[in-house]
């Protein structure tokens, strides 16, 4: 038994020869590493929840929880919640000890093998490939409706291959501007989505919806549906795990940025899915058969005026839910270049001042944008 597991088994927070914590976040890195140290526990918790999205279940999944656990919505949302707690805090037991780039990878190397490691690592670049595309299409579709409200319109293959390329600009330049950029698009578009849900419960004079606390009509099959829904709103949590060589004293900003991430995407969820059903009582048409329900919450509590900037703000949020995709995958294949698992040129950084993990980059972006003009405007694109 290695040093690493015999650490891990006793519980001590001992030094993993495999995967090195790093002690000193200020150390100058080495020619062909990361940029050490350079994300604190904000823009790491920034990353988490953009990946997440919490603005893009709010604008786009809501109504499919709707239509699957009714008035239980809020209840399937605090169930799994409390269950990807306790994955959060069995991963935290890794994250407290070791801390990698694409660590994710490294703990299923480290406690199943070269085999098992490797098919977590393909897994989780597949997860964040499909991650992302629906966001990249998300931020064209609500361009594309802000653009038709001014009289315009842009094929939706240039759009996609506008936000496809500035979030790799971003991502290839500095990890962390990026990370302040989710940080700033995701904080603007959840603020006016709270506004809108805060003048709902307002306009109800903040009255408990009995029928909600109540569960009326909703069904054991339906919540456990809704449960599937919002453990699938909530994949994304674990991604500050990816940048252990990048963050700032990483043992212990890694494991907080996790916990808050989920929780506070959490909450989120709970207070959307609770407003909008309750917004949506008496509506003639029922929540699970709109498409925008926050505009139509928005028009309903006499709030027009955000319907624009709420179509804003679910562009920023796609914009930073596929940002977060494209950083957290391209640790992931830096990871799995420099086990040898891929060609070592995908594992090459910078060597200036910013050493982000370029050509991992470079490779999302590719994989990123071809199938999604696919799906969203087959006939546009080329071969």
């Amino acid at each position: 038994m290695s040093c690493s597991e015999v650490a891990l088994c006793t519980g001590h927070s001992a030094k993993l020869d495999l995967y090195r914590p790093m002690e000193n976040s200020t150390k100058k890195p080495a020619a062909g590493s990361l940029r050490a140290g350079c994300l604190n526990f904000t823009e790491l918790s920034a990353i988490s929840v953009a990946n997440i999205a919490p603005t893009l279940t709010a604008v786009l999944i809501m109504p499919l929880m709707y239509g699957a656990a009714g008035n239980a919505s809020w209840l399937a949302y605090l169930f799994g919640v409390i269950m990807l707690l306790f994955v959060a805090l069995n991963l935290n037991q890794f994250a407290r000890r070791s801390a990698a780039t694409g660590s994710m990878h490294a703990y299923t190397v480290m406690g199943l093998g070269e085999t098992a490691g490797g098919i977590s690592a393909w897994c989780l670049v597949w997860a964040y490939l499909f991650d992302g595309i629906p966001g990249v299409a998300g931020f064209t579709i609500f361009a594309d409706a802000v653009l038709r409200m001014l009289g315009l319109h842009v094929p939706y293959v240039l759009m996609f291959a506008i936000v496809v390329s500035v979030i790799w600009l971003l991502a290839y330049e500095d990890v962390q501007l990026s990370s302040i950029v989710m940080l700033v698009f995701e904080g603007v578009s959840l603020t006016l989505v709270l506004i809108v849900c805060a003048t709902v419960l307002f306009k109800h004079h903040f009255v408990l919806d009995t029928s909600q606390l109540a569960l009326k009509g909703s069904t054991f099959s339906g919540i456990a549906m809704g449960v599937n829904i919002a453990i699938f709103s909530l994949v994304g949590f674990e991604n500050p795990t990816a940048f252990g060589e990048e963050a700032r004293d990483p043992l212990v900003t890694i494991p907080r940025a996790l916990i808050a991430g989920l929780l506070l995407s959490g909450i989120l969820f709970v207070i959307f899915s609770y407003t909008e059903v309750l917004g949506f009582a008496g509506y003639k048409t029922t929540l699970d058969k709109v498409d925008t329900p926050i505009n139509i919450l928005a028009g309903l509590v006499d709030m027009r005026i955000l319907i624009v900037p709420l179509s804003f703000g679910a562009m920023f949020g796609s914009f930073a839910a596929v940002s977060a995709c494209v950083n957290s995958s391209a640790r992931i294949l830096y990871s799995m270049s420099r086990k040898g698992i891929l060609h070592p040129a995908v594992g090459s950084t910078s060597q200036d001042q910013w050493n982000a993990s370029r050509r991992g980059d470079h490779n999302e972006r590719a994989v990123l944008y071809h199938p999604g003009c696919v799906a969203l405007h087959p006939r546009d694109t080329v071969a």
